[in-house]
């Protein structure tokens, strides 16, 4: 008898698409001398007091401001990722005032969630969709507010600003009796998309995640992690070693030595 062989061909497989982002090309970025490297999407403000002691990465979208006049000073080995908003604190040259009628106008200017009394981390474990809702409409009104009191003294924020112009920028940036402090970010940290600095300090060695809220005068030592949509509050101190989380930002843990 004969012996028939049937065979079927089938179709090459194809690969899943992928979803890894493609890398940027190094023309989009700038190569300073101290071996930095800034995005040409990045918008440095008054660069003349931004002053990065190197090897660090600045990503599209970034904005350090530099035009109110005082200085901003950023570490070596430095990863600001895209959306970061970076500038000092202003504060007033007033008569000063007692600490408490201080710490009480810092309290009504910050709003609290309405969870943040209701566990140690301002998140409860069985949190309802609603108070979800809530505290996400918060969080984007502070960050509106903050960007608001970042708006651009003029209508053209694309431009580097020139030598020249820096003096009348930060004249324009604080009103009379207003000073800007500077503003120091330490070595070999990283500060993640969408958050927004407007702290005295941050150490070295500090992981700050995404869509963060820094109060202007609040001081992160050393060591720290600030985890994702943490909000630290004016005036808190974290102290080095410590892991912090919530709206407002509370110490959660601490780091091995």
């Amino acid at each position: 008898g004969t012996v028939v062989i049937m065979t079927t061909e089938t179709a090459p497989m194809t690969p899943p698409p992928t979803t890894a982002p493609q890398p940027e090309p190094p023309s989009s970025y700038i190569r300073t001398t101290t071996q930095s490297y800034i995005s040409r999407a990045a918008h440095i403000l008054g660069p003349d007091r931004v002053h990065a002691k190197g090897k660090s990465v600045i990503r599209p979208s970034v904005r350090i401001h530099g035009d109110y006049g005082a200085v901003v000073s950023i570490g070596r080995y430095c990863h600001l990722d895209e959306g970061v908003v970076i500038a000092p604190t202003v504060v007033d040259l007033e008569v000063a005032v007692d600490d408490d009628e201080t710490k009480k106008n810092a309290r009504e200017n910050f709003p609290m969630s309405a969870s943040s009394s209701s566990s140690s981390t301002g998140f409860s474990t069985g949190f309802s969709n609603h108070r979800r809702r809530n505290r996400d409409a918060m969080m984007k009104q502070m960050r509106d507010r903050f960007l608001a009191d970042l708006s651009p003294p003029n209508n053209n924020d694309n431009d580097n600003d020139k030598d020249n112009d820096n003096d009348n920028d930060a004249a324009k940036r604080t009103k009379p009796r207003q000073k800007a402090l500077p503003l120091s970010i330490g070595s070999h940290t990283r500060i993640c998309r969408n958050t927004v600095v407007r702290s005295l300090s941050i150490g070295s060695n500090v992981y700050v995640g995404s869509d963060c809220l820094l109060h202007p005068r609040s001081v992160v030592k050393d060591c720290c992690v600030i985890e994702d949509g943490t909000v630290i509050p004016p005036d808190m101190v974290v102290p080095p070693f410590s892991r912090v989380r919530g709206v407002p930002g509370r110490v959660v843990g601490g780091l091995p030595e």
